[in-house]
């Protein structure tokens, strides 16, 4: 059994090939290239459906299936509301917003806070503090502890093939990972490290379970962090795409070093960073695939065809040439709602019964019933439509 921080030594190393320093170098271009093809308020309404599409891949990826449209209703629903709703997964949704907003309003914290201990033990109390008992209960007997890291003798784990890290062990292995990710100051090397530090954390096994959630959503922190916007794209929809190479990847990179040309530590260096490649290249999978979905001409045609084609708009009332009009409001954002109805090609009557079936079916938010101003909206079964396998169905 590993009992030794050094076990994981090098931490990273400063020779990475030139490959994985190529493809970190190009990330934050691509994401700041995605951005600037939203405005502001599409930029918010992408973010608030994104968090639904991250939570539904990330709950997948556990092997529990939750539907898109019980997600969506839970993200509209009022904070009283929410509190009764007791599906892991929306707690998931829940508590990504308000890390976020946390990571906004304290711009100043430094790298290697996104690596503390105690942020890591706060995700996963935050993941599972309103989980029943029943889902707390281990199928050994053992009661999980939400935000307890693992310390005692009876906390030993097995993970398929993968013998968990002494539990006296995971508090020191997970400081000597801060240690070394969080004093790395080139942007490139920290996205790396984020990477990498997703296979050394899911390595240390620092909960009873849980740990695959708490490892993504960590990783999804520290990328916002970085300023790489991934609440614009989805790292849980291109593992979730690419599952049994993820498990794959990950289980290699627990491997010991296999020959005097793999390194010299304890552990492949090979096949860490292989994993670190696949996780960039997961990356860009998936920044592309936004950015491509969000192609003006694309777009165009995405929407226009919906919009012909949907039968749910069209049991609504909702007209096909009312496209034009919402196609404006994506890419612009908001507009004034006398501006939307002159989009819709309708005399002022029919133009203001069609809008209010827009928002009703809430492709268009108005903040009030006497707004102005409205903006675009992406309600998931909408936006299912007009980005083309965003919500996949896996098995």
């Amino acid at each position: 059994m590993i009992t030794s921080k050094t076990y994981l030594d090098p931490v990273l190393t400063e020779s990475l090939p030139d490959s994985i320093i190529q493809a970190a170098d190009q990330l934050p271009r691509k994401t700041e290239f995605l951005a600037g093809r939203l405005a502001d308020e599409t930029s918010k309404q992408l973010a608030s459906l994104l968090r639904i599409t991250n939570t539904y891949y990330s709950n997948l990826i556990e092997g529990h299936r939750t539907e898109i449209a019980d997600l969506q209703a839970a993200r509209m629903a009022s904070k009283r509301e929410r509190k009764v709703l007791k599906e892991l997964a929306v707690h998931h949704m829940t508590q990504q917003e308000v890390m976020e907003r946390l990571l906004r309003v304290r711009p100043a914290i430094g790298f290697s806070a996104m690596f503390d201990a105690t942020l890591i033990a706060n995700i996963h109390r935050r993941l599972f503090k309103d989980a029943s008992t029943e889902e707390l209960s281990l199928g050994d007997g053992r009661v999980m502890v939400p935000g307890k890291l693992r310390s005692e003798e009876n906390e030993q784990v097995q993970a398929g093939a993968h013998i968990a890290p002494a539990a006296a062990a995971v508090l020191p292995m997970l400081r000597h990972l801060q240690l070394h990710y969080g004093r790395i100051k080139d942007p490139r090397r920290q996205l790396i490290a984020a990477l990498a530090g997703h296979h050394r954390t899911a390595l240390v096994h620092p909960f009873l379970d849980g740990n695959g959630r708490v490892v993504r959503m960590l990783t999804h922190l520290q990328l916002v962090h970085l300023g790489l916007k991934p609440f614009l794209w989805s790292l849980s929809r291109g593992l979730a795409r690419r599952q049994d190479d993820y498990y794959r990847f990950l289980a290699l990179a627990d491997r010991p070093r296999e020959n005097d040309y793999d390194g010299r530590g304890q552990l492949s260096q090979r096949h860490y960073f292989n994993f670190i490649e696949f996780m960039l290249d997961v990356c860009h999978d998936q920044v592309e695939y936004m950015t491509s979905s969000l192609n003006p001409a694309r777009l165009r045609e995405q929407v226009t065809h919906v919009f012909a084609t949907a039968p749910h708009l069209h049991r609504a009332g909702i007209r096909p040439t009312s496209a034009a009009a919402v196609l404006a409001l994506l890419t612009q954002g908001a507009m004034p709602r006398a501006e939307l109805k002159i989009f819709t090609g309708l005399k002022d009557r029919l133009a203001t019964e069609e809008l209010s079936r827009l928002i009703d079916a809430g492709i268009v938010v108005s903040k009030t019933p006497r707004s102005r101003t409205v903006e675009a909206g992406l309600p998931a079964r909408f936006a299912g439509l007009i980005f083309p396998n965003l919500h996949f169905r896996m098995g």
